[in-house]
């Protein structure tokens, strides 16, 4: 199997690998919750690079119908998400539930993240 050493995937296997140090310097010093995070993520990262080290560049350049569908499902996404957001400040504003939006936040960037999965995937399906 060949790999790739081109600039960008060593930028990525050192960020990893300097992820990976600084947790091991935080699980051992300061915090062992935060250092096994980063450690973690690390060595994903690690594997994500080993991943895209393995294929050729030319297999991760997007075509034009691609880049259309992934700037519709972004779009419709952000427009899911402000709706959203409109909605919880109306049933704040006009109802006696009370809704924070520091506890709506999470739900409001899985509810943008999942969107633009779907929607990218429906599109994709979809076709022209």
């Amino acid at each position: 199997m060949k790999m790739r050493t081109d600039k960008d995937i060593l930028k990525f296997f050192a960020a990893s690998m300097g992820m990976v140090l600084v947790g091991v310097l935080l699980f051992v010093y300061v915090s062992p919750f935060i250092g096994g995070g980063l450690i973690l993520g690390g060595l994903i990262l690690t594997v994500m690079g080993l991943y895209v080290a393995s294929k050729p560049k030319e297999e991760f350049v997007q075509d034009e119908r691609s880049k259309r569908v992934m700037d519709k499902a972004g779009h419709h996404a952000f427009w899911i998400m402000m709706d959203i957001v409109i909605v919880l400040s109306l049933i704040n504003q006009f109802s006696l539930y009370a809704v924070e939006f520091k506890s709506a936040s999470t739900l409001i960037l899985f509810i943008g993240i999942y969107s633009f999965l779907i929607l990218k995937w429906y599109y994709n399906k979809k076709g022209e």
